[in-house]
């Protein structure tokens, strides 16, 4: 490209162009130097901000062996990119500087449409790399570059080359410091051509790529940090999502077993989570509305198949589960009417089996009785958790609204909780928690506080059952879940991608498809969008499935396989080096992460969109269905 150049003198002066964001520099000396840090800085922390810079090019043109250079390494250092591999798609990749932890070089390949458009808002720089004349992709990305107010370096590889082929045709007028001015003049005129003025270009060797102007490269970069890490804030992610301790549990396993003890433990804590079992007792005197009350909080009418057997007569005679739908391990149990004559108070526990359950909930359709005393009583003196539900609220309300001067819905409601707590104060359970509820209206009165007691008062894993398994059957409840699933993305991307980087038989990028998939199925479920919730969902409402369909708009929320979840991957981009940056300071193993397969950044700001989407549909779906703020 640069045959037959004249030769020029002189050169422009180094300094930056502050309107547009390019550097405009200047004449370097040539001599070799040894790539090292400004005086002046210092290694970075995750309380300082993180420079991101993304490397791009086409493949072949060297970016591997510049990057590798650029941080001072050989192809033969651990940590270093790979050199002649096959190009990478789907995304940049990341490479840590070894003596700045907050320089973040990425690696992206400059193919395809958009590919590397949609990285510009996240990167703070770019360098534009070629081993020929830079053309009118180049120019289109570096004008993108300028229009977001971000700052471009542009890079000249295989150089050398060029030059030992002018050395020959030289002969004895051949001028190395001029040879070289000149192949960066012309290079720079390439890019005057295109309306990019007359940058400075750094010339990069083929064979010795720290050679040339890679140490002077390295030491505009690293200035350009410190004055970026001083501006830019930390990167932090929406929700405290990785505690100190489990921090320090991934590198203990990291340091006993490598990634595959990190694996186990983090599908370990996983699992727990997960498969928490959680044993509710639903119980009271006989004609309270337990079985109704069951199915309620299970999101089910007394008629679907399934719900709990209801009816003017005690229906249950024996302890009967029910699990939530979908949710095997979160089971409420109908437990038969306390006072009836095969259940006598002095007894109850011991046949229902007390010490099976987590807590109990205690039902009273009028006012609490002797023996919804008792039963109290005996809970706490055997160590476990109650709480009083006043059942068919609604019924008190229409009672007193036939009154010829009828009372607020408010003080009706104020009268009976009253009523309630002087009961309980006077049986020595001044500080009992009392909920009233109506089984038909499951989402009125005191169901909000009720739900959110529940939450604060379990254990955390038992917690996360709890809420998951709850019906959608408000705005608030989606958010909560959306919240809860969130805390846990980043185990499941970070256990995606360490699979594929153990050496385990028989795991590769399809094992990584399938966790991910599975994952998935269950993010439509608990926001209920699976055809099952959706069924409920209409027959509760007496909405067709098809208006309810119609409200969900993301790809996964109407139908997932794995071509989806592959498609999803590669559209993913969300914060990605953000969320990158973010976890590189915090996950131990994060550099220890395979370069192939499914990329952790890629994989978490998928799951993360995915979960957001969801929810939007939920809620979307679930206004839809009541035609009201819910």
């Amino acid at each position: 490209p640069c045959h037959g150049a004249q030769l020029q003198s002189g050169g422009p002066v180094l300094g930056a162009k502050p309107d547009c964001g390019i550097f405009w520099g200047g004449p370097f000396p040539m001599s070799r130097m040894p790539l090292k840090t400004p005086q002046n800085s210092s290694p970075s922390s995750p309380e300082q901000g993180d420079v991101s810079v993304v490397l791009l090019g086409k493949p072949g043109v060297g970016k591997s062996a510049l990057l590798n250079a650029v941080r001072g390494m050989t192809e033969v250092d651990v940590g270093s990119a790979p050199v002649g591999a096959l190009p990478k798609s789907g995304g940049p990749v990341m490479y840590p500087d070894p003596s700045h932890p907050n320089l973040l070089i990425w690696e992206l390949e400059l193919e395809g449409e958009g590919q590397a458009e949609r990285w510009l808002g996240e990167a703070d720089m770019f360098i534009v790399v070629t081993d020929g004349k830079f053309d009118e992709v180049h120019a289109r990305l570096a004008r993108e570059v300028q229009t977001a107010g971000k700052k471009v370096y542009f890079a000249r590889t295989k150089a050398d080359l060029e030059v030992h082929t002018l050395k020959r045709l030289m002969g004895e007028r051949y001028d190395r410091s001029e040879v070289l001015k000149a192949l960066r003049g012309v290079c720079a005129e390439t890019l005057g051509a295109h309306g990019l003025g007359e940058p400075f270009v750094f010339l990069i060797s083929a064979f010795e790529p720290y050679a040339l102007d890679c140490p002077q490269l390295r030491e505009v970069l690293l200035k350009d940090v410190q004055i970026y890490e001083r501006v830019l804030k930390p990167a932090r992610i929406g929700f405290e999502l990785i505690s100190e301790k489990e921090i320090a549990e991934i590198q203990e396993a990291y340091e006993l077993g490598g990634l595959s003890e990190v694996v186990t433990r983090i599908q370990c804590s996983l699992e727990t989570i997960w498969n928490a079992q959680l044993d509710i007792a639903i119980t009271g005197e006989s004609g309270a509305g337990k079985s109704t009350f069951v199915n309620a909080l299970r999101g089910m009418g007394d008629e679907d198949e399934g719900a709990a057997a209801t009816g003017v007569t005690e229906t249950t005679t024996q302890p009967t589960p029910y699990s939530y739908p979908g949710y095997p391990n979160v089971i409420l149990w109908d437990l038969p009417g306390i006072g009836t004559p095969n259940f006598q108070a002095e007894h109850y526990l011991d046949v229902v089996e007390f010490s099976r359950y987590d807590f109990f909930i205690i039902l009273a359709s009028e006012r609490f009785k002797e023996n919804d005393i008792r039963l109290a009583q005996a809970i706490v003196g055997a160590g476990k958790r109650f709480y009083f539900v006043r059942t068919k609220v609604d019924n008190d309300l229409e009672a007193m609204a036939r009154r010829k001067n009828p009372p607020t819905e408010q003080e009706v409601l104020e009268e009976i909780r009253n009523d309630c707590l002087e009961k309980l104060a006077k049986a020595g359970l001044r500080d009992t928690k009392v909920f009233l509820l109506s089984s038909f209206e499951i989402n009125k009165f005191d169901f909000h506080t009720f739900e959110e007691t529940l939450e604060q008062e379990l254990p955390s894993h038992k917690r996360h059952a709890f809420l998951l398994s709850l019906p959608n059957v408000s705005l608030a409840i989606i958010e909560k879940k959306r919240q809860l699933l969130h805390q846990e993305v980043w185990k499941v991307a970070l256990v995606s991608c360490l699979v594929a980087a153990v050496p385990l038989p028989g795991l590769a990028f399809t094992c990584d498809v399938s966790i991910l998939l599975r994952k998935l199925s269950t993010y439509r479920q608990d926001f209920g969008l699976d055809a099952a919730s959706l069924t409920r969902l209409a027959e509760r409402s007496g909405k067709p499935l098809e208006v309810l369909r119609a409200e969900i708009h993301s790809t996964l929320g109407r139908t997932i396989n794995r071509d989806v979840v592959v498609g999803l991957l590669g559209k993913a981009t969300g914060a990605g080096l953000v969320v990158a940056d973010f976890f590189l300071h915090r996950i131990p193993v994060y550099g220890a992460l395979a370069a192939g397969g499914i990329s952790f950044h890629s994989t978490y700001s998928m799951l993360s969109q995915c979960l957001e989407e969801l929810a939007s549909d939920s809620q979307r779906v679930l206004l839809k269905a009541f035609d009201s703020e819910v």
